[in-house]
Order: C-alpha cells, then structure tokens, then sequence
C-alpha cells in the first residue's frame, strides 16, 4: 500500500482510502512536493535493490554460529577491516568488484554502491571500531548455498551515539568476499546533557 498525505492507494482493491494520521506509514509530500516524492522513492528503491539480508522467512533449519578459531577470526577481522578501510575510503567500486556470489546473485553493482553511499553519509568520517564479536556458519539463508559465511561485528561510540557495523563474508576461491554491510545507530538520551 502506497501512503501519500494521509491518503493510500490500495494495488490489490485499486481504491485510495483514507488513513488517520496515527496509522500513515511514510508522508512523502510534506513541504516538500515532488523533490520528497523522488527522494523517497530513490531511497525505497535502494533498499529493496539490495535486499542482501536474505529471507524473511523461518530461520529455525540454519545452523547456529560458531565462534571459529584464534586464526580465523583473526583472518575474518582483517578482511572485514580490509572492507571497512574501503568503505570509508569510497572506494565502492572496489568492494563490488571484491564482493563474493551471494551479493552478486542477490542486489545490483547499481544498487550496492549507492547503498554504501548513503551508509557513509549516515555514518559521517571514519571512526575507532571495536571488535564486538565473529559468527561463523555454513548457512546464513535459505536462498544461499551451503559455504563458509562469516559475520564480524565492529562498535564505535561517540558521545552518547554507539554505531554498530557488520561485515558479512563468504569464503569464495579461499578468500573472504563481502556479501553485506549493515549498520545501526543507538543514541542515548541523557537528560540534563
């Protein structure tokens, strides 16, 4: 369902309906007009395009992660920090060019590279990451092959704001190729400050 100024379109009825304001989604046309529409619906577009978290289905029949070795979480944090450095650089290109069989089969060059983009510009200049955890799996989806996957967490914090990054790689010709990137940001409130 299409959401504009408290109005929907419904695909499957083909009626717009009205919607109170405490149940519209996205407001597309607020201020803004035709410049909030196509910005909106770029970044729609960019996020299903590279829809690279893999299904939403059950996930009850994927192993659990492992932990792994002293020497491959070592060779996992490098790779991924390998990634990170040219994340940060903007060096998008490079990483689709490095990017393992499960990103290819499941997003866009197009579409990774503008993800990255705007992952940068949220994320602001380069940061101290913290190791935060690896997991380890033969399966990470439904719809990938069995492999080797690797999931390397990294944390910053500024201030009150932690961000999270997680770099997903897959073992492909006995390299880590990345197939992910996602980040997330926390800000704390603290009255008074």
């Amino acid at each position: 369902m299409l959401r504009i100024k408290g109005e929907a379109f419904n695909p499957a009825t083909g009626r717009i309906e009205w919607m109170p304001a405490s149940r519209r989604g996205l407001v597309l046309a607020a201020g803004g007009g035709m410049k909030n529409l196509a910005v909106g619906l770029l970044c729609m577009l960019l996020l299903t395009a590279c829809n690279v978290s893999f299904s939403t289905g059950g996930t009850s029949a994927l192993p659990e992660p492992t932990a792994g070795t002293a020497e491959q979480r070592l060779e996992a944090e490098a790779a991924a920090r390998s990634y990170l450095g040219m994340i940060d650089r903007e060096e998008f290109q490079r990483t689709w060019d490095q990017s393992g069989p499960a990103l290819r089969a499941q997003s866009s060059e197009f579409a990774w590279k503008n993800m990255l983009k705007l992952a940068v510009k949220t994320l602001g200049s380069s940061r101290q990451r913290d190791l935060d955890g690896c997991g380890f799996s033969t399966r990470i989806d439904a719809s990938v092959p069995e492999g080797e996957y690797v999931l390397v967490q990294f944390k910053s914090t500024t201030g009150s704001t932690t961000t999270t990054e997680k770099v997903v790689m897959q073992k492909d010709q006995s390299q880590w190729k990345i197939i992910g990137y996602f980040v997330t940001k926390h800000a704390e409130y603290r009255p008074g400050t």
